[in-house]
């Protein structure tokens, strides 16, 4: 890539490590918790997981010559911590350590831009067993393993990320309880998970500055704009605590180096308080992030609490259920129900424009940052034809929206500098295992994980031909 200051336009694609890898047990990795999770637990309500996946560990080659073939000039992937230190503390494996470097080389030997990713849900289970990101030492443990994937990967990857999506993670983990350790309606747990995840992103980032690397390294936050109902009666309050709920805990520290003016106030009103440590404004002063990455799928569209309950929803049923997503946060505000927005069949509101709206409002708010859009995507259910061909045309027009949408953000001065389309293959998507698919390469799990480009493989690599001309 060479100066990070002055890139070209990346066009590329996404995975995590769980969810593609598979080797769940291999080359000395370590038990994690989602190994742990889907191998034991009744919450599990799908009953897959992530065992072979893929298989992305054995496969990588192909799948990374498929990326090149696309057309695509970067991939954005995250590293397995149990993988590279079995029991999250001490002992590096070095096996793990390889297998990396063979991914990274790979990827530079294709004209691949790696994008790692250090933590991306998958925490290791010797550490979740010991609270997880409720201990407040997981910002330290964090930023040694840390240390050590920048010691022996930092002088070839120059885009790092430190943690993927710490407030849906958080959300999951601590409210809706769909992921390990399934704690629900737990705001006290969401706001320290938070917090916690927060100052160990602060903690990695400052060291890499101090180690000196040429590299570049940021965190990716779940961007969801907020929105309001044209009935909220007081908008001003409705937009702050919703903002604050979805947004602020991670911008506000990752991009201002503080965490948010207002958070005492809404803390007490939510019931809620922190385990905070002595030195944490100096920790996230100097822990500023250099580019956040935005996962673009919706918006947080909302209004005025009228009296409910605490609750969340979720659907991780498909079709076969009729959940939508929403929340109601008593006592601050609730999810409305826009009857002109289509949704998903997995309830989720499907509106391109919320991408336009979530980069300039990070844009507009926050100092005109670096910004990745670092997961777009859709989710269907899908069947080839007799050809062996899917055609995923409802992806291709939705996916096309969005990338208009970040374009024109783009021309209207935000600093996106790249995008990355979630998923590179099929591949597990967490709690809704596989008939969920967002690949842009079809896997046949049930005829030896056989790849096959979609139509959408072809689309995307025309449409980067396209971008990669215009912009000369």
């Amino acid at each position: 890539m060479g100066n990070v200051n002055n890139m070209p336009f990346l066009w590329g694609s996404a995975t995590a490590s769980y969810q593609c890898e598979g080797a769940w047990n291999e080359d000395g990795k370590g038990l994690g918790e989602w190994d742990f999770f889907n191998h034991t637990s009744n919450k599990n309500i799908n009953h897959v997981d992530g065992d072979v996946s893929c298989d992305f560990y054995h496969r990588y080659e192909e799948d990374i010559r498929m990326m090149k073939e696309g057309g695509q000039n970067t991939y954005r992937f995250s590293l397995s911590w149990s993988r590279i230190i079995p029991t999250g503390i001490g002992e590096v494996n070095e096996e793990g350590i390889d297998f990396y470097n063979r991914v990274i080389d790979c990827c530079l030997e294709n004209g691949i831009e790696p994008n790692v990713t250090l933590f991306h849900y998958d925490l290791p289970f010797t550490l979740a067993c010991k609270g997880g990101w409720l201990n407040n030492d997981m910002a330290e443990w964090f930023c040694k393993y840390a240390k050590i994937c920048f010691e022996r990967f930092g002088d070839r990857v120059k885009i790092w990320a430190t943690v993927n999506e710490p407030h849906f993670y958080s959300y999951c983990v601590n409210m809706l309880g769909n992921y390990p350790p399934n704690r629900s309606l737990d705001v006290q747990s969401y706001m320290q998970f938070q917090y916690n995840l927060m100052r160990a992103s602060a903690l990695a980032v400052r060291a890499y500055r101090q180690m000196g690397y040429d590299g570049i390294i940021g965190a990716v936050h779940d961007g969801g704009v907020v929105e309001l109902d044209p009935a909220t009666e007081h908008p001003d309050d409705v937009f702050r605590y919703a903002d604050f709920f979805a947004n602020r805990m991670i911008l506000a520290p990752a991009l201002q180096g503080q965490l948010p003016p207002e958070m005492d106030e809404i803390l007490e009103k939510l019931g809620v308080s922190l385990y905070r440590s002595p030195n944490d404004v100096e920790e996230f002063r100097d822990g500023k992030v250099d580019f956040i990455g935005l996962n673009v799928y919706c918006r947080e569209y909302v209004t005025d609490w009228h009296g409910g309950e605490l609750a969340v929803s979720a659907n991780n049923k498909g079709g076969s259920s009729k959940k939508v997503e929403g929340k109601c946060i008593a006592p601050l505000f609730e999810s409305a129900r826009d009857s002109n927005v289509p949704r998903n069949k997995w309830g989720r509101e499907i509106l391109p424009s919320c991408m336009y709206s979530t980069i300039m409002d990070v844009h507009e708010r926050y100092g005109a940052p670096r910004i990745f859009i670092t997961e777009n995507g859709h989710g269907a259910y899908e069947q080839p034809d007799a050809d062996g061909m899917i055609h995923d045309d409802d992806r291709i027009e939705l996916l096309g929206q969005f990338i208009e949408h970040m374009m024109r953000a783009k021309r209207d001065g935000a600093r996106v500098e790249g995008y990355y389309l979630w998923s590179t293959m099929d591949l597990y998507s967490w709690i809704n295992g596989y008939e969920k698919r967002y690949g842009l390469v079809h896997i046949d799990f049930e005829n030896n994980l056989e790849r096959t480009p979609k139509k959408s493989w072809y689309w995307y690599r025309d449409l980067i031909s396209k971008y990669q001309e215009q912009e000369g």
